[in-house]
């Protein structure tokens, strides 16, 4: 399932992460810079009545893979770490 996130805030700190996802032409699984923290939230029933987020997602620039960053879901993050 492609993600997308409603509100989203830039992550300022060099943040690596590694997913479970396969890459959209092979070789390997997406992973790299993480450049925005978002979520999403499902629609309220009444207009402006929207609850709290239900889903965390991260923003991955993978190098390795050409195209815009991908919105990757934290369910789906297999490691990451603070880069120096």
């Amino acid at each position: 399932m492609e993600h997308h996130a409603d509100f989203a805030v830039p992550i300022t700190h060099r943040l690596w992460i590694e997913t479970t996802l396969p890459r959209a032409h092979g070789g390997g699984t997406i992973g790299g810079r993480a450049i925005a923290l978002g979520w999403w939230v499902e629609s309220g029933e009444k207009p402006g009545d929207a609850p709290p987020p239900t889903g965390t997602l991260y923003l991955i620039v993978d190098e390795a893979q050409a195209g815009p960053p991908i919105w990757v879901a934290q369910g789906n993050i297999a490691r990451c770490r603070f880069e120096d």
